[in-house]
């Protein structure tokens, strides 16, 4: 279903790109009506495709499981680069070159009291 419907929307982006005006060819005139028919006349045929050919539906679906767990080892591998890479980079508690005392405010005493 993934591939029907990526196929689906990437001829709609087709769709709304402007031809080239350069061809000179006419656009054949289609009205909503008639693509509205021919989509689901291929929707209907691509239904029953795997009734028709069951061996290729087996090994898609099978080649689908493989690429899908790729890319899943894809991401890990990518997320523990990343996860990894500022980790190490101490980014969150490095603030420049003062200490931990550098940082603490001065201590000062009661209102009037000047032996601070």
């Amino acid at each position: 279903m993934f591939l029907i419907r990526a196929a689906f929307w990437f001829s709609i982006v087709i769709m709304l790109i402007p031809a080239d005006p350069e061809t000179n060819t006419p656009a054949p005139r289609v009205t909503v009506m008639e693509a509205l028919g021919a989509a689901q006349a291929t929707v209907a045929d691509l239904s029953k495709f795997c009734d028709r050919n069951p061996d290729i539906c087996v090994a898609g679906n099978a080649a689908f499981h493989v690429f899908a767990e790729k890319a899943q080892s894809g991401a890990r591998m990518i997320y523990r680069y990343f996860d990894d890479s500022f980790e190490g980079s101490g980014a969150d508690d490095e603030q420049g070159t003062l200490t931990g005392g550098d940082l603490l405010p001065e201590w000062r005493g009661p209102r009037g009291d000047d032996t601070a």
